[in-house]
């Protein structure tokens, strides 16, 4: 990076390269897995799927990226200032995909500040992201010739499943086509479209206020599509039997379900890695700040926000392929609410830094002492709900299928609240030397937050007795001791 100034103008430039080599061994799907739709099948051994990869699975590929940028800092006037500038870049690719070659990404920024003590900011620009190297591997690892999988479902996964003896395959399966991972023709970078504008106040000579308002549209986002399904069929007691599914679960009847019948009859599923999701982001935040004076400093901030789209992952895949705007639901990363408080304060108890020894027991005890607090509280998060098996056999993995009359991301987890502390208390050692001694505490008040939900609904027309109660809690109260010599 180099800069240079010419009147008003600072002008900058840069240049990166990063070189990044996968060498990768991903036995992920390489040992059967076999799918139970209810405990008195597991214990019978009867599974509604099983699925295995078989081949090589070893894959070593590079993908070099190039990125530059110049920008322009112009103070206008003493009050406004602009910063307009561009970035490029790009991202070399195995022959397999295509390549993006037009990622250039603008961006325009201004400050003005049309009274003492007021600044208003504004910004908006385009920014690329790095293609998923996860989707990159699987595409090139289970292509078809290097590896594949094998899927079946119903009466074949438990002939399978007997004679294997609930273990994997050590050879394919001669009657099942091969089900092959492969990436869209049209990839391309995937991009979000930012823009942002604030308030701030400066209320005394060391507390600001702010309000900020934030906008972002992700484009091209990444996911997984099943490529190689026939349009779906409304199952009934009378067509299930034809349709391959003789003896159907509650939440299959009146569901739209895959037919046996592929666009190509060589493959069974052919698993696209594409970019046609999308995302938005609408966001508020409030904050105060107290720069550090009198041995204290803080931050307060609050933010209400929004986060929609139709697929918060690359191996995300839709309930139905053809029915992608039905995916369209609060993003997985949604939260609505959020309040950060954080900040460092000294005990009024005595400052051996400034050369003043404590004095009285209380202040020798309490002096020199540092808190740093952290606390925490937000909104729930959205969880999918799931039936808990590929129960319109798309084959989709992971599994996308959902009970009937629900929406994608439609159960949530309760608000999250945890409060970190940080204490130091110095002692001074000769003349330059202090003693630290340190307390760090995570979920200080050892409060359960729950980060997840029992998804699975079950196969049956009522929920399955722990759907959808907890499963997973953050951190439990940690404690960590530490001893600092400065010398």
């Amino acid at each position: 990076m180099a800069s240079f100034a010419k009147a008003r103008h600072l002008f900058s430039f840069g240049a990166d390269l990063d070189w990044i080599r996968e060498m990768v061994s991903a036995y992920d799907g390489f040992g059967a897995l076999y799918t139970f739709p209810t405990l008195d099948s597991f214990l019978s051994g009867q599974p509604d799927e099983f699925r295995q990869a078989f081949g090589n699975p070893n894959t070593n590929f590079a993908t070099p990226k190039y990125s530059g940028f110049v920008q322009d800092h112009w103070a206008v006037t003493n009050r406004l200032t602009i910063d307009a500038g561009i970035r490029y870049d790009f991202e070399h690719l195995p022959t397999l995909f295509k390549e993006d070659t037009n990622d250039f990404a603008p961006r325009l920024g201004l400050a003005y500040s049309p009274l003492p003590g007021w600044a208003l900011r504004a910004g908006l620009g385009i920014f690329f992201d790095r293609y998923p190297l996860a989707a990159a591997n699987r595409a090139l690892e289970k292509n078809g010739i290097q590896a594949f999988e094998q899927v079946a479902y119903g009466q074949a996964a438990t002939q399978i499943f007997l004679s294997e003896l609930g273990g994997r395959s050590v050879v394919p399966i001669p009657s099942i086509r091969p089900s092959t991972f492969t990436a869209d023709p049209n990839l391309q970078t995937s991009r979000s479209s930012i823009a942002s504008a604030g308030v701030e106040r400066l209320l005394t000579n060391n507390l600001t206020a702010s309000a900020t308002f934030l906008f972002a549209r992700g484009v091209r986002l990444s996911r997984t599509r099943n490529v190689n399904l026939s349009p779906p069929v409304l199952l009934t007691p009378d067509n299930a039997a034809r349709l391959g599914i003789p003896n159907p679960f509650p939440q299959q009847l009146g569901l739209l379900v895959f037919v046996p019948t592929r666009l190509s009859s060589q493959f069974d599923h052919i698993y696209q890695w594409e970019n046609h999701a999308s995302s938005v982001y609408n966001g508020m935040s409030l904050s105060l700040n107290h720069r550090l004076s009198n041995e204290i400093s803080f931050s307060g901030s609050y933010t209400i926000s929004k986060t929609i789209d139709d697929a918060s992952d690359f191996d995300q895949q839709p309930e139905d392929p053809y029915l992608l705007q039905a995916e369209r639901a609060l993003s997985a990363n949604d939260q609505r609410h959020r309040f950060v408080f954080s900040g460092t304060f000294d005990l009024p108890f005595g400052d051996e830094e400034d050369g003043k020894k404590p004095s009285g027991a209380i202040a020798k005890l309490l002096g020199n002492i540092e808190a740093a607090p952290i606390l925490t509280i937000g909104s729930g998060r959205p969880i999918d709900p799931l039936t808990g098996f590929d129960a319109n056999r798309s084959g989709a993995t992971p599994l996308s299928s959902r009970p009937l009359g629900f929406g994608r991301n439609s159960l949530q987890t309760g608000t999250q609240a945890q409060l970190d502390l940080r204490v130091l208390k110095f002692f001074k050692v000769g003349e330059h030397g202090k003693l630290d001694l340190v307390v760090e505490s995570f979920n200080l008040l050892n409060r359960t937050n729950v980060v997840a939900l029992n998804q699975f609904y079950g196969p049956g027309n009522l929920p399955i007795p722990a759907f959808p109660t907890p499963n997973k809690t953050g951190i439990p109260r940690q404690l960590q001791f530490s001893i600092d010599f400065e010398f």
